[in-house]
């Protein structure tokens, strides 16, 4: 399965894209688990991830915590196995673990999403959290398995879900003391936002003052 990221609702507020789930909000986040971890489960949702789940949705929308399982899915368990023996030098897991991880919050004293402050208005950035420093300080969840630790091969070895969430090294914005951390293609050293470019006129894409008068997306209309 090909993961594309939802991008039609991303200019309205958070009212707007939770109207549909208003009415059940616990199914909405039951929604965005991944069917291989329900699978893993033995078909069932654990109790603790619905404690989880209760606790979460009076502090994030579920616009929001669908948004955070789809993020460490693909961003860190799709290849990855879920079920780990305990033994002497490190701690095991089960599916049940994994899918508590999924939904549980940040471990961070600044209560970010990752690393990073969700935007309360459609026409601005996420902030890179200062306790954690854009989530550089945050503690992994577990430790990677040994065969994890060896460096990844060629992309034609990657498997189908390897691929998906495999991201290339890229150089990182400099910004607000080194915080920001946001990828920057070269020859920039700043993200947009950093850089203090203006929003287009369709409130979608900030643009480069310096060459264009508009988003790439507007210039070429």
């Amino acid at each position: 399965m090909t993961y594309f990221p939802r991008t039609w609702d991303w200019d309205q507020c958070d009212g707007c894209q939770d109207a549909g789930t208003a009415s059940d909000p616990v199914r909405a986040v039951l929604a965005a688990l991944p069917d291989k971890v329900v699978r893993a489960c033995g078909g069932a949702v654990p109790p603790t991830v619905m404690d989880t789940i209760h606790t979460e949705l009076q502090n994030r929308t579920p616009r929001q915590l669908a948004a955070r399982v789809e993020r460490r899915w693909w961003g860190s368990w799709a290849g990855r196995s879920l079920k780990r023996e305990a033994e002497a030098s490190r701690e095991g897991y089960q599916p049940d673990d994994v899918a508590v991880w999924l939904l549980a919050p940040t471990a961070c004293a600044g209560r970010c999403e990752d690393g990073w402050h969700l935007a309360d208005q459609p026409n601005r950035d996420d902030a890179p959290c200062t306790v954690c420093q854009g989530g550089r300080l945050l503690v992994p969840r577990r430790e990677l398995d040994d065969a994890e630790e060896l460096e990844q091969g060629s992309a034609a070895d990657r498997t189908t879900a390897e691929a998906v969430a495999y991201r290339p090294p890229m150089r990182e914005c400099t910004g607000q003391d080194g915080a920001c951390g946001v990828p920057v293609a070269a020859p920039h050293t700043r993200c947009p936002a950093c850089a203090g470019w203006p929003w287009c006129a369709c409130h979608r894409r900030r643009y480069d003052p310096d060459k264009a008068t508009a988003c790439s997306a507007c210039s070429t209309r």
